[in-house]
């Protein structure tokens, strides 16, 4: 059944706290054998029959682009439906559609026309030859294993090696082109998104929709290296500290949803990264809401430029300047773009353009400015959910596709001095879909409202569901609330059968968590209808493919499990496994910090416990190592057991 990977959209999906907000630590992947299912060739069957990549395209998209003859095509990753459109760019006419063995994330020409395509879902990467004519489907020619739920591409400059990066694998995997066989692995923090590869090839640039960073893997050593991409907002105020005189505080903000990546070879090989800046307060003060409740939003939107030899951001990308335009109850010209996805450059116009879920748009923005975020060139209304785009740069036109709406759109964007004009019109065209059920319907509705910024019945300051909930997981991060510090839960998974909700267990059901939800950030509530809507998404909201069973690493996770349910110590007595690994109960663990009202804490289910760090209701403890030593007789007992046995218990915690 499809279903709730069919209206993730970007998990695309999305994501109990349907709180608010992104913060660290990750997973290395699973081995990759090559070349894949029944040990199928991965090479062209024949070799120069079909269509090209477009000159200088190698990183990945959920658009990619390609020149068949004199034709100018796209071909567009549906997840909803699992396949590929392949549509021709000039006249918007759909050409054919190719099924897929899963649900695909990003996809990528190579040099020699073939196509591969992450599949999300499966944990591996299909390859797909193309034939004479652009109308036929693409034919299959193997299937490569990855680490778990690979979401990215890239080629390096001299076409020889693909990089994929792995979401919940925390992995960036190199497979050779020609044979598409695994040469090394590269472990990262967590959830890797997009990835660019530098000028000279030596260097790969990945962004992360949590922990305020980006990585640098050094493909020759093949290590990797972090840069903080986290901004300080210069003279801002937090409510309660507003003085009469004088220019506020210094605010350090976190970077997240750091979904997208883009790179210019023509202004000094800038590194592009969407994302938004986060302030969740001060853990030990309480709040009015989520957040510090200062005068200027707890999200702002930025986009930090790094430079490729330097591998710093530019200073001014990354500091938040008080504008009243940003100020909560202030009327603003223009909705933020809190929900970025995709990112591409026009060199003509030195251009950087952004699908913004939440307000669909496309924004464009001066690439060449030290702060791109404060030099808007113009936007561009789309269908909702715009998820992917490209730059025909020879057809002078901008393709974006809206997963949400099934909409591929195509404007036009004129010369070197057509980013000054109006937005042009645009075109759109509705793709083909499958049929679709009622219940699908109301999923659809619920990913619409789960990702919905800048709507006042959910939050009176922009943020959506998603900005606290990116792909219907955690933002790694703090928040600080009336009842004290929260640390965003993941959504996508745990919601079954783990009721109570909320880090207190006051919430009964998702829909009595929400109502709470929403009055902490100022919304005015939804309608019946709507919020079922929401409900049944967030509670269909797929989780990550479950780690595959290592037969190496077995005998460890089937000793750690004999160490969790052992009564000395004594896991298992609250972390029922026949109850989603949570007794449903709110216990007193010592663990109420300075801030907190309450001293009893609900059992948060323990599913995916592994790639949810950090831990705790107040996010003290940043790995699961830490986690399990600093419990030690408050919550279970870990002082006796020898390295061995905490080595095993962790594997078996993270086997969950």
């Amino acid at each position: 059944m499809r279903t709730s990977v069919a209206v993730i959209g970007l998990v695309a999906a999305a994501t109990a706290g349907l709180a608010a907000g992104c913060g660290s630590t990750g997973r290395g992947g699973a081995e990759a054998k090559a070349p894949g299912v029944g040990e199928r060739s991965c090479a062209r069957v024949r070799p120069g029959v079909g269509a090209k990549p477009v000159a200088g395209a190698r990183q990945g998209g959920v658009v990619a682009l390609a020149k068949a003859g004199g034709k100018t095509i796209a071909y567009v990753a549906d997840e909803d439906d699992g396949d590929i459109h392949t549509v021709d760019v000039a006249t918007g006419k759909e050409l054919g559609t190719t099924q897929l063995g899963g649900t695909p994330s990003q996809l990528v020409v190579a040099a020699d026309g073939r196509v591969v395509v992450a599949l999300r879902d499966k944990a591996a990467i299909e390859v797909l030859e193309p034939e004479a004519d652009p109308s036929k489907p693409l034919v299959s020619l193997c299937t490569v294993p990855t680490p778990i739920e690979p979401v990215a591409l890239s080629t390096t400059p001299d076409d020889r090696t693909l990089l994929v990066s792995s979401g919940w694998g925390a992995a960036l995997t190199a497979y050779d082109v020609a044979s598409m066989r695994r040469t090394y692995e590269v472990p990262l923090p967590r959830e890797p998104r997009g990835v660019v590869v530098s000028d000279d090839g030596k260097k790969a640039f990945v962004a992360h929709v949590v922990g305020s960073r980006m990585s640098v893997v050094d493909l020759e050593a093949k290590r990797a290296r972090p840069v903080d991409v986290g901004g300080i907002e210069e003279g801002g105020f937090r409510r309660g500290k507003i003085g009469l005189f004088g220019g506020g505080e210094e605010i350090e903000r976190r970077a997240c949803q750091g979904f997208a990546l883009a790179k210019s070879t023509e202004l000094s090989g800038r590194i592009f990264a969407p994302q938004v800046l986060v302030d969740p307060g001060r853990a030990e003060e309480r709040s009015e809401g989520y957040g510090s409740g200062g005068m200027n939003p707890p999200e702002v939107a930025a986009v930090a430029v790094v430079d490729e030899d330097t591998e710093q951001p530019i200073g001014e990308s990354i500091h938040v300047k008080p504008d009243v335009r940003q100020m909560v109850g202030a009327t603003r010209p223009r909705p933020a773009c809190l929900l970025p996805r995709a990112a591409a450059i026009d060199p003509a116009s030195r251009s950087l353009f952004v699908t913004c879920l939440g307000i669909d748009a496309v924004v464009e923005y001066d690439a060449a400015a030290a702060d791109p975020q404060r030099a808007e060139r113009r936007r561009f209304p789309v269908a909702a959910g715009p998820t992917g785009l490209a730059v025909d740069v020879e057809g002078r036109r901008l393709v974006v596709w809206s997963q949400f709406d099934r909409t591929l759109q195509i404007a036009p964007l004129g010369g070197e001095d057509a980013a000054e004009a109006e937005a042009p019109a645009v075109v759109r065209v509705g793709l083909s879909r499958k049929a679709q059920t009622a219940a699908l319907a109301d999923l659809e509705l619920g990913r619409r409202l789960f990702h919905a910024s800048g709507d006042s019945r959910i939050s009176n300051d922009g943020r959506a569901c998603a900005s606290c909930h990116p792909d219907g997981r955690d933002d790694a991060l703090t928040w600080a609330t009336p009842e004290g510090p929260r640390q965003t839960p993941m959504l996508a998974g745990r919601l079954a059968k783990t009721a109570p909700y909320g880090w207190t267990g006051r919430g009964d059901s998702v829909e009595a968590h929400l109502a709470e939800t929403f009055g902490r950030l100022g919304g005015g509530g939804l309608a019946r209808r709507e919020l079922d809507a929401l409900v049944a998404f967030a509670t269909s909201l797929t989780p990550p493919e479950a780690e595959r069973k290592d037969p190496s690493n077995e005998a460890l996770v089937q000793h750690g499990k004999v160490v969790f349910h052992s009564a000395e110590t004594g896991c298992g007595s609250c972390h029922h496994e026949e109850g989603a690994w949570t007794d449903h109960r709110a216990h007193d663990v010592s663990s109420r910090a300075d801030a907190d009202v309450a001293a009893t804490f609900d059992t948060p289910s323990l599913r995916f416990v592994g790639g949810t760090a950090p831990y705790f209701h107040d996010g003290r403890y940043a790995t699961l190592r830490s986690l399990l030593i600093g419990v030690d007789g408050t919550m279970g007992h870990t002082k006796h057991l020898s390295k061995g046995d905490l080595d095993a218990l962790e594997a078996y915690m993270r086997s969950l």
